[in-house]
Parts: structure tokens; C-alpha cells; sequence
């Protein structure tokens, strides 16, 4: 096992509420020492493209220093081919991107089967595995490499990471890699592969390996609980959904005169869109949304909206009318995403009252705030 290199931490956890501001967070940190050789690693190619689009806002040109990547881009350019050779003699051209698990039945020894399938794809789902075997096939010769190649390196929207993914950052961390990991485990709407590695702490569970890695002196556990975005009213309420977690206090202190959470018959959705122009959220396209154009829950993450109007499932509206939240359990995180868009209002479409508290009735939607 490798030692730690150093007794006190050089490696970060921050989790960052929604709207925190957590993209320019990284990007003005990285861009702090243009001596430093910085990699910021991420997920979905959106965030890829916010993450470059915010280091040009701040420093007005892109910056020489930085290299922004995906995350498998990263596996596979930086951990996996400069040192495959100690395992496979097979040069990889790329990643097999697998729903699920691949190949259930294949054991580790079986090098070819069990990470290509005896192709020249690494399985996607395996291959943060073979970096970590890699390393210590090599003598640690790809980590040292890496120290070589970045002196520090962000990671964002850290609680997509799964499975091996997990394995591999501790690792790092342990062979003296400085890592910074950003994100919120309140908004686990994607994840890297579904190996069973790991799975107890999958989607919002990642949290309890956050605070293992700082309990053993892996890294500093941070919460930056602030939001720029949501005004106090939608804040309290997001932050509801969590009741464990610290609260989260609102920096938006605007007064538009339609301000919180509120709920409206669907007899009033056409008059208050009319009205407000609210962006309309759905969980996905099966919700009808009263001919309305709208967008899934999932794919507004990293977005921000003046006002949001939510047609709910029917799982929701249970929720929404008794106010338990046992309703959500499988649907709690994207549902904090779709809450946490909005900077003024968030309006559930609803009939009756709700019994679910800091929800407001709309009752008048074209006089609502013009008095």
C-alpha cells in the first residue's frame, strides 16, 4: 500500500449548494499561479464547455496552463495508455461505453476478456480499474508520471464519480497527487458506470466517502453553503428535501414581488405563463405539460432561470398533498435540481392546497405582483 506523502492534507472536498458559484470557484483558483500545470476534469461535455467558457470570462483568453477534459479522456490519455503495455500488449483505441456491467462472468486474471474483451476497447465500467492495476503493475510508474504532468488537478460535479472511479482517487490522493473535488451529492443525476464496486456509496451515499477520506486524513471536507442564485424562500425549501445537511444561506435578496414557492390550478397555467414566462420542468417526456415546451429535470442541471413552473408526477403530487416525503425517495435528488434552478419562483402545478409546508397558492396570476 502506498504511504501518505504528506501529514496534512493537500487535497480538498468542496461541496457546493446549488448556485454557489462553484464553476468560477475552480476556474479562479486555477488560473491563480499561471506556473502551475492544471488539469480540471469533468463528466458531460456541457460541463466541459461551462467550465472553459467560465476560465475565459475570468481571465478574458483561455489559459495556456490549463487543460479542461473529460473525465474519460482523462482515464484513457493520461492513466491507461502510457503504461497499458505491464498488461496489454494491445494498443487501445478507445472506450466501450456500457450501460450496465460488462461481462459478469470474466475474473480479473483474464486480462483481455475482463477490461476489452479481448478487443482494443476498455470497457468503460472497468477502466479506472486498470489504471489503478497499471500503477501497481508499473511500480507506480503511471501516478508518477501524473505528479509529473499536473500540479494540481480540479475535478468537477464530483458526485458523478462511481464504482472504481472512487478507488482510483484515493489512490492518487495516497501517491501524492494534489486533487480538488467540487460538486454537490445533492445533485446526483448522472453517474460515470455502474460497477458494484463502491455501490454503498453511490449517487447522495458518496457524501459518507467524503467524510472517510477526512476522517483518515486523505483530504479537507469543505461546505461552502451559500447560493447566489435562489432567494431565501426557494433555498429553505431545497433545502428541506435534505434535512441533515447544513442549511444553506441565500446571497439573492431581490424583491421582484412574486417571491418563493408556490402552487397553481391547472385552469391558471396559460394565464401565468402569459404572465410571468416562467421556464417549464418536467422529470422527462412522459409528464404532460399542457402543450407547453418544456425541458427535463435532468437536463437543466448547471442552469439558472428567473421563475420555474413544474408539472409534478404523479409520485409528486403525492408528495405535494400529504407531505411525506417517502413519496420522492427515488426521485428527491432531480427534483432538488429542478427547485434549485429558479432565482425568484418556483410554481407547482396543483390543485388543491398543498400539505406540503412554504408552498403558497397562486390564485390570481395576472394580478399576482401588480398591485
Amino acid at each position: 500500500m502506498l504511504r501518505i506523502i504528506s501529514t496534512k492534507p493537500s487535497n480538498n472536498v468542496v461541496i457546493c449548494a446549488a448556485g454557489g458559484g462553484k464553476t468560477t470557484r475552480i476556474a479562479r483558483e486555477a488560473l491563480a499561479d499561471p506556473s502551475q500545470r492544471v488539469a480540471i476534469l469533468t463528466y458531460t461535455d456541457n460541463n466541459i464547455q461551462g467550465i472553459q467558457k467560465c476560465i475565459v470570462e475570468e481571465n478574458l483568453v483561455p489559459a495556456a496552463h490549463i487543460e479542461v477534459l473529460s473525465w474519460f479522456t482523462f482515464l484513457l490519455r493520461e492513466l491507461t495508455r502510457p503504461y497499458q503495455n505491464v498488461l496489454y500488449t494491445k494498443r487501445l483505441k478507445g472506450i466501450h461505453w456500457v450501460p450496465g456491467r460488462s461481462d459478469k462472468f470474466a475474473t480479473p486474471d483474464k486480462v483481455g476478456r475482463y477490461y476489452f474483451g479481448n478487443s482494443d476497447l476498455v470497457y468503460s465500467d472497468k477502466i479506472a480499474r486498470f489504471a489503478c492495476e497499471c500503477d501497481a503493475a508499473s511500480g507506480g510508474k503511471v501516478f508518477a508520471r501524473l505528479r509529473e504532468r499536473f500540479d494540481r488537478i480540479f475535478i468537477d460535479e464530483i458526485q458523478d464519480m462511481a464504482g472504481w472511479d472512487l478507488e482510483l482517487l484515493e489512490a492518487m490522493m495516497r501517491a501524492g497527487i494534489k486533487l480538488t473535488l467540487v460538486g454537490d451529492h445533492r445533485q446526483p443525476t448522472f453517474r460515470t458506470n455502474y460497477a458494484g464496486k463502491n455501490s454503498g456509496y453511490g449517487g447522495y451515499k458518496i457524501i459518507k466517502k467524503f467524510r472517510e477520506w477526512d476522517e483518515r486524513g486523505l483530504c479537507t471536507l469543505e461546505y461552502q453553503s451559500h447560493t447566489h442564485r435562489c432567494n431565501q424562500a426557494i433555498t429553505d425549501f431545497a433545502d428541506a428535501l435534505y434535512k441533515d445537511e447544513p442549511k444553506t444561506e441565500s446571497l439573492n435578496k431581490e424583491d421582484t414581488n412574486h417571491d418563493g414557492v408556490f402552487h397553481i390550478r391547472p385552469q391558471d397555467v396559460a394565464d401565468y405563463v402569459k404572465a410571468w414566462q416562467p421556464q417549464v420542468l418536467r422529470y422527462d417526456k412522459t409528464n404532460k405539460c399542457a402543450g407547453l415546451p418544456a425541458m427535463n429535470f435532468g437536463i437543466s442541471k448547471g442552469m439558472t432561470f428567473d421563475r420555474v413552473l413544474i408539472f409534478p408526477t404523479k409520485v409528486m403530487t403525492a408528495w405535494l398533498t400529504t407531505g411525506d416525503d417517502k413519496h420522492i425517495d427515488g426521485s428527491r435528488a432531480k427534483i432538488y435540481v429542478a427547485v434549485t434552478r429558479a432565482r425568484y419562483s418556483v410554481v407547482f402545478v396543483h390543485p388543491d392546497p398543498p400539505g406540503l409546508p412554504g408552498i403558497e397558492a397562486v390564485y390570481s396570476p395576472l394580478a399576482l405582483g401588480q398591485s
